[in-house]
């Protein structure tokens, strides 16, 4: 090819005589009839090729700070501002349980940002984040400091009220505690470890525990249960809408070895989607479903959570809150309506239900007054949801932490 050849300076000099008016668009045509060949380089300079945007790896300023804060980026808190906000410092949080303790991230935002603070119970099945939390909440207290009482437990968040009778502390056994979060998400360390079987991106061991010491596994219901029941929990715990195909050909692969491992169950997953859902993305999609219905099973986490969100209820004191984060319709679902059960009917009738009377709904009013994040309140007659709607993250949160963009934030206050 033959262009005539023109420096950079020569080019800038002629384009200036033209009009401060004339668009990039009239410079492009120019640039063009002339034959003018320019390296990147001189266009960018120019102003005639647009800024590239800006891609993950280039956020790396955010990644440092997420590091320096965190520890690692891959274990971030979601809603931390949120949920500080609930457990603002207008309430006096003498106790906080953490029942879905993980890496301890808002636990120890928690602890820093009320010095009042004097007992504090985490609750986890999973040794690994014990060993993780116990680590970051020493970093937030003093080595001094003997005025917050921490107890961390290997327990599920079922078991809250046999947690608070094995601290001894006569009080929080009477009286109950402050201020109570569950954040219901799979943390990062158990996501991103392909030996515990809970990722789609690579091949592990088909157990999805969240206690080790479980003894139902993943692999057992892919093997062995009755082709009825992973029928309905593929469609009632992974909303999956292709479940009746995944079913048969998960029925006829038992017959030919069976699974033993995630990679199994992927490359099933792969054969059997429909080009038509997208291609990777839609076998992704399909396999993250079917994932969360057997992480489901294996650790019963729907009825748990039913169950344990009337126990939470039940060990709060006057005046506590309990926080609830959730990740996804099912469990979202179950927050919402037991919320409303907890405080005895809908919103149209629960201002006229017995017991709850303008006193109550003149001391929450209270309450929205000080805190701007409470709008919309459901009062009850032992109880008010202080989130009609539930909090979601921001759009900078997002961008930051993918994993953060489903989380929905609900809170019930005991009068």
């Amino acid at each position: 090819m033959v262009a005539a050849m023109v420096s950079l300076p020569k080019l800038i000099h002629t384009l200036s005589s033209y009009s401060s008016s004339l668009r990039t668009k009239s410079i492009t045509r120019a640039i063009s009839n002339n034959i003018i060949t320019l390296s990147k380089k001189e266009k960018q300079k120019l102003g005639l090729v647009k800024e590239k945007r800006r891609t993950r790896s280039d956020k790396e300023f955010d990644k440092d700070s997420i590091i320096e804060r965190y520890g690692s980026s891959s274990h971030i808190p979601v809603m931390l501002n949120e949920v500080l906000h609930v457990f603002s410092n207008s309430l006096s949080l003498n106790s906080f349980v953490d029942c879905t303790l993980g890496a301890a991230g808002h636990s120890s935002a928690v602890i820093s940002d009320h010095p009042e603070l004097k007992y504090f119970i985490g609750m986890d099945v999973d040794p690994v984040a014990h060993k993780m939390a116990r680590a970051r909440i020493s970093s937030v207290l003093h080595s001094d400091d003997s005025s917050v009482k921490v107890f961390t437990m290997l327990k599920n968040f079922r078991h809250i009220k046999s947690a608070l009778v094995e601290t001894g502390v006569e009080q929080l056994i009477a009286n109950g505690v402050d201020g109570i979060l569950m954040d219901l998400g799979m943390s990062s360390m158990q996501v991103d470890n392909p030996q515990r079987g809970f990722s789609v991106l690579g091949d592990g061991p088909l157990d999805m525990r969240m206690d080790p010491q479980a003894s139902l596994k993943a692999e057992d219901i892919l093997n062995s249960w009755p082709d009825s029941e992973l029928g309905r929990i593929l469609r009632d715990y992974g909303e999956e809408s292709n479940w009746r195909t995944l079913q048969k050909k998960i029925a006829q692969a038992r017959l030919t070895g069976g699974f033993h491992s995630t990679g199994d169950l992927l490359d099933l997953i792969r054969r059997v989607t429909p080009a038509a859902r997208g291609g990777r993305q839609g076998w992704i999609k399909t396999a993250t479903r079917v994932f969360q219905a057997l992480r489901i099973a294996v650790n019963d986490e729907l009825k748990t959570l039913e169950d344990s969100l009337y126990s939470c209820f039940e060990s709060l004191a006057p005046g506590g809150r309990l926080a609830v984060i959730s990740f996804h319709s099912l469990e979202d679902r179950i927050v919402k309506q037991t919320f409303l059960n907890i405080i005895k009917g809908s919103e149209d009738n629960l201002t006229q239900s017995e017991g709850c009377n303008s006193d109550l709904i003149k001391a929450i009013d209270e309450i929205k007054e000080k805190e701007s994040w409470i709008r919309n309140v459901i009062h009850g007659s032992n109880g008010a949801i202080l989130t009609k709607r539930p909090i979601t993250p921001s759009g900078d949160e997002e961008k930051l932490n993918r994993r953060s963009r489903s989380a929905k934030l609900r809170v019930i206050q005991k009068i």
